[in-house]
């Protein structure tokens, strides 16, 4: 039966206006008939205790009133099935209108009480019946999802259910108030049903969910708790490791620095047995008395003395043949005659003789001149030689010979050189593992106060000026220290390659190429100091000054002698407050200028790579080159040198004169600065 009803409720909605006019006929009977009612109270009491609700939905039609019974087959011949719709406000227009036909024609008898009391079970009755109903029809409508086609073709079912439940529900006296009431408590009792089901659904959902999202919580709990044992644990082996090396630094410290000291005596065992052989072969620095003035002087070795003594017989064998040919031609003059007169044999004879004479003196000139060669081999072998001897003496009377460890940071290991007021030594950077230059300024014991301090302040201006460059084409500073009192360091990259004296030294003249490249990069580190933000002019470029690493690449050191360029100095430059200062071989003319200040700018290096480059040339400088400083100065030779003259040999190209003509223009004025000449295309490579 439920689902017959199910299908009835859920009817299409094309039935309402049959469903309108139905409710209307009802209600007209149920007027009709309310007088009859009141006169009969006895028999509506009997009747409603009668209609329990097992007989209205379980009885048959002949239980109803006959008068019902033909209304409502009536009302199915002319109107149709009669179909009840879950329409709350067509329910309560109905109820509305019922309640108040019962109450005024109930009003005036005894059975109003007893007729709510029946009407109250019966409604109760009738929901619980409607929720179990309801709650089956809806399973079953999900499981068939029928269409509208099913409500058609259930149509008929309906039909009969809808006559035997208005047969069961409906009396004459108040059949509209329970049908009402059945159908409003059915609609809300039904939402309500839904509305808990899909809550109960959504609230079974979220559990599972929650469940779900605390297993996942439980898990990201676990995990980060293992992350955390696991933190803890890399942190403590990190400590461990740390407390490891801090154990293990100076222990590690102290066998790098016993083998670069092993490698270091090595080295200079192996230094001072060249120097030892070398001395044979080239000569040594010997000793001479001259009263109570002792003197040094240089002693040439064997290998030189057999060169010499070569040269003196290749001379001595060619006099000897020049007075032969002197005194062969002197016969010939004198016995012209007699030669004549004894035929032409001993014409030829003679100039056999004088032929053989040439030859012999033409072969003598190339024996000389390989000797000359040779010799020349071994004077710069000799200069070799005697750099490397000063250097040891140098090493042997450094206080610094012991391979002392500086600042627990910088392995001393040999020296490299000494200047004026300062030592250069190979060391090691212990905590950046690579080898650097240490340069250590010591201040004389016997200078004043002031003129320590002003070397002190020189020497930190240039690592204020030095530390903050960074070109691949200059030396960098790494680090500054004190060491004592009188002693500071300063930590420079190192260089393995010689410097551009030395190379001059050993090849005086270089390929236009080699030349021309070394010079390229020289001026690439001129160019980065004048695109700064505060200009430098480097105001030292000369040969000792260009460094080379292992693979050629050129970089440009010591800033003792560099000036800031102030932003408010004009295109005139700045003035040299430290004239006198410097090489003069390869400063300008300006800083020669006496009866007034100078003012300098970058120019000052132009001139400066000008001299070099020629130099790197043509094997010697354009200007006072075998004159010494002082001459040079107290001569005006540079700033006499208004042209600059180029010897015939060696070929160099007209480019490479013209960029050393615009580098050594004499007025200031006119020679270009650094980022003008930088243009030119002498320095630029283009592919072709």
């Amino acid at each position: 039966m439920s689902d017959d009803m199910i299908l009835h409720f859920t009817s299409n909605s094309s039935n309402q206006s049959d469903q309108s006019s139905k409710i209307a006929k009802l209600e007209a009977r149920l007027v009709g008939k309310a007088s009859s009612a009141v006169a009969s109270q006895p028999q509506v009491q009997a009747q409603l205790n009668s209609w329990s609700a097992p007989a209205r939905f379980g009885g048959t039609q002949d239980s109803r009133p006959e008068s019902l019974v033909d209304s409502d087959d009536s009302d199915d011949d002319s109107g149709g099935a009669f179909l009840i719709q879950a329409n709350t406000q067509k329910r309560r227009k109905v109820e509305e209108n019922s309640g108040t036909t019962v109450v005024e024609h109930v009003e005036g008898g005894n059975i109003s009480g007893n007729v709510h009391q029946a009407a109250a079970d019966a409604k109760q009755k009738t929901i619980e019946t409607m929720d179990s109903t309801k709650a089956a029809a809806d399973i079953n409508k999900r499981k068939q999802g029928r269409g509208r086609a099913s409500s058609a073709s259930g149509r008929g079912r309906g039909h009969r259910v809808t006559d035997q439940a208005r047969n069961q529900m409906f009396s004459p006296s108040n059949g509209q108030v329970e049908n009402s009431n059945q159908k409003d408590g059915f609609s809300k009792e039904q939402l309500g049903h839904d509305s808990q089901s899909s809550t109960e659904d959504e609230a079974t959902s979220l559990r599972v969910k929650v469940a779900t999202l605390g297993e996942e919580l439980k898990k990201l709990r676990e995990e980060a708790s293992d992350y955390r044992n696991k933190c803890e644990q890399l942190e403590k082996e990190l400590k461990d490791f740390k407390d490891y090396e801090q154990q293990m630094k100076p222990k590690r410290m102290k066998v790098i620095s016993d083998l670069l000291i092993s490698v270091s005596k090595a080295e200079r065992q192996e230094a001072r047995m060249k120097v030892r052989q070398d001395s044979l072969r080239l000569g040594n620095v010997g000793v001479i008395r001259a009263g109570t003035v002792i003197s040094e002087a240089w002693e040439d070795g064997q290998a030189l003395k057999d060169l010499n003594t070569q040269l003196r017989s290749l001379l001595e064998t060619k006099e000897a043949i020049e007075r032969q040919r002197k005194s062969l031609k002197k016969r010939q003059s004198d016995k012209g005659d007699l030669a004549e007169a004894e035929g032409g044999v001993q014409e030829e004879d003679l100039l056999i003789q004088d032929e053989i004479y040439k030859s012999r003196l033409a072969s003598i000139k190339r024996e000389e001149e390989a000797v000359m060669r040779e010799r020349d081999r071994y004077e710069l072998e000799k200069g070799r030689l005697i750099r490397e001897m000063k250097r040891i003496r140098d090493e042997d009377g450094s206080r610094f010979n012991n391979f002392q460890i500086l600042n627990h940071h910088y392995a001393l290991l040999n020296l490299l050189g000494k200047g004026g007021f300062s030592e250069v030594y190979k060391a090691f950077d212990l905590v950046e593992h690579r080898y650097v230059a240490c340069k250590l300024h010591g201040l004389n014991a016997q200078w004043s106060e002031d003129k320590k301090q002003s070397y002190i302040r020189h020497a930190i201006r240039e690592y204020n000026i030095h530390k903050t460059l960074v070109h691949h084409h200059i030396v960098r500073l790494w680090d500054i220290f004190e060491i004592d009192q009188n002693t500071f360091c300063t930590v420079l990259e190192y260089c393995s390659g010689k410097d551009l004296d030395a190379v001059l030294k050993a090849t005086p003249m270089l390929p236009e190429r080699e030349a021309r490249i070394i010079i390229v990069q020289i001026f690439q580190g001129l160019v980065y100091l004048n695109k700064r933000s505060q200009k430098i002019i480097h105001y030292d470029l000369k040969p000792g000054n260009v460094l080379f690493d292992d693979f050629g690449v050129a970089k440009v050191t010591d800033f003792g002698l560099s000036k800031i360029v102030e932003d408010d100095v004009g295109s005139q430059g700045m003035e040299l407050t430290s004239q006198g200062a410097g090489t003069y071989w390869y400063l300008p003319p300006e800083c020669f200028e006496l009866n007034k200040t100078p003012l300098i700018s970058s120019k000052v290096d132009v001139w400066s790579a000008g001299i070099l480059l020629y130099q790197m040339l043509f094997g010697r400088r354009p200007f006072g080159h075998d004159q010494t400083q002082e001459r040079i100065l107290r001569e005006d030779t540079i700033i006499k040198a208004r042209k600059v003259e180029f010897p015939a040999r060696p070929s160099v190209s007209n480019e490479a004169k013209d960029f050393i003509r615009r580098c050594l223009t004499y007025n200031q004025a006119e020679r270009p600065d650094v980022l003008t000449i930088a243009q030119d295309p002498y320095l630029n490579y283009t592919k072709k």
